[in-house]
């Protein structure tokens, strides 16, 4: 079992705590994605667990075993950096054998999974190259054949498609997914990039200051964030967030007033939203729908700033009454800066947080 659990994990550089306190399970066989905004200690989490970096407080256990006080090779795991750190005067087949060979493991053995992982990695062609002769995803594909050879207990990825192009990236993650169904194996996963984290994770881990903010599948952190933070940090293009004032709850729902003007209900709240409070209306873009500037009822006003044209869909930037929203639209619309519309809120899945920020809903 490739479990990795951290228990009271704590990091200082000097005088700054960098990590503060993290307790995480990590299952076996799961592929789990820590993300965050730059400086949050993902980074630094993965290096303590990979053993790069001593933990100062709290233990790491791998596959049933403390592994806290041990060496990075004694550890069971493999680590694929953001650079590629390939040998350039080697070629492919010697930098993927290169770390069997230095631990005396046979030559027909070597040669076995060097091969085994360039057959999984669709590089057999590529053995014979030099790194020099290889593209961005070519050498990023021999790296990670270089920890698949290991055969470790878990794989430790540090945001290894940040260096290549938007194309390659979406290839490179489709491969990740695809070694993680063929390899059955655990894997942590680190991205600055939430579109990598929403595709890949079985769970994503969202941090934030060297704490963890919520844990949880794409889907329940994408649909119920934990507080303001995952809710704005979350989602591409971002959460609208509209300040509202509780007019009553009667049972699970909430009768709010927006400071931007229109009464709405919010059904499904969870806690409880006592009448005058000052709370936050979460809703994702596409729950926002537009229409020419009309009189109307329960309808905010905006103006267009900027209008995306993506082909299938378009998304809308415009300026509120209570500040910037964004609209996610299906079609093609011909909408243009300085354009007023009205804005109608679907409140099916909407969100609302209390005035700390934490979510009631």
């Amino acid at each position: 079992m490739s479990s990795v659990i951290l228990t009271g994990v704590r990091k200082q550089f000097g005088s700054i705590e960098v990590i503060k306190g993290i307790d995480l399970t990590i299952e076996d066989k799961e592929l789990v994605v820590f993300v965050g905004p730059s400086g949050c200690g993902k980074s630094t989490l993965l290096r303590m667990i990979a053993g790069l970096e001593d933990v100062d407080y709290g233990s790491i256990e791998i596959a049933g075993q403390d592994v806290t006080e041990r060496a990075p090779a004694a550890r069971g795991v493999a680590m694929v950096f953001q650079n590629y750190a390939l040998y350039p005067h080697m070629s492919a087949y010697d930098n993927l054998a290169y770390g069997l060979r230095r631990a005396k493991v046979a030559s027909t053995e070597v040669d076995r999974r060097v091969r085994d992982a360039a057959r999984l990695l669709q590089i057999t062609d590529l053995l014979d190259r030099l790194p020099k002769a290889m593209s961005g995803g070519q050498r990023q594909r021999v790296a990670i054949g270089r920890a698949i050879v290991r055969k470790p207990e878990v794989f430790l990825f540090d945001e290894p498609l940040s260096n290549l192009d938007a194309s390659l990236r979406v290839e490179m993650r489709s491969q990740i997914a695809r070694l993680h169904r063929e390899l059955q194996t655990t894997m942590i996963f680190v991205t600055h990039d939430q579109v990598e984290a929403m595709t890949l994770a079985d769970r994503i881990i969202v941090l934030k200051g060297g704490r963890i903010e919520q844990v949880g599948t794409p889907r329940d952190i994408y649909h119920h964030p934990a507080n303001l933070f995952v809710a704005g940090f979350i989602g591409s293009p971002t959460m609208n967030l509209f300040p509202a004032k509780v007019i009553s709850q009667d049972g699970r729902q909430v009768a709010l007033h927006l400071d931007s003007g229109p009464r709405v209900v919010v059904s499904g709240v969870a806690g409880s939203a006592a009448a005058g409070t000052n709370v936050t209306l979460g809703l994702r873009p596409e729950k926002l729908q537009v229409a020419r500037a009309v009189d109307g009822v329960d309808k905010i006003q905006g103006e267009v700033t900027l209008a995306e044209h993506l082909g299938g869909e378009t998304i809308l930037h415009l300026s509120g009454p209570h500040g910037p929203m964004i609209v996610k639209c299906d079609e093609d619309f011909d909408q243009m800066p300085g354009l007023k519309v009205d804005v109608t809120l679907d409140m099916t899945g909407a969100n609302l947080f209390d005035a700390e920020g934490q979510a009631i809903c």
